[in-house]
């Protein structure tokens, strides 16, 4: 069974929020939040609290930074395909 939505010219992974991320390229807000939600969980993990806080602050941190990772690959491969795609349509 097709998919209606990944025919012809709209094909979609099912992300559509992060798809119109790495189309129109505005991390402005997406960065904005990432790095005070990241300073905040660096304030937590070097409060050492009990519970395990800094521990799991540590993870989120970390988690925040590959989710950074993933959108720096994205923007990559995105721009591999239109180099790709300029390839073919020259010759």
């Amino acid at each position: 069974m097709t998919n209606p939505k990944n025919t012809g010219e709209n094909l979609s992974a099912g992300y559509p929020r992060i798809e119109k991320l790495v189309e129109t390229e505005d991390f402005d807000e997406i960065n904005k939040s990432f790095a005070k939600a990241h300073d905040d969980l660096e304030e937590i993990a070097k409060a050492k609290q009990g519970l395990g806080k800094g521990k799991s602050a540590k993870k989120a941190m970390k988690a925040y930074e590959l989710t950074s990772e993933l959108f720096k690959e994205l923007l990559s491969l995105k721009y591999q395909m239109i180099e790709n795609m300029k390839g073919k349509n020259s010759k």
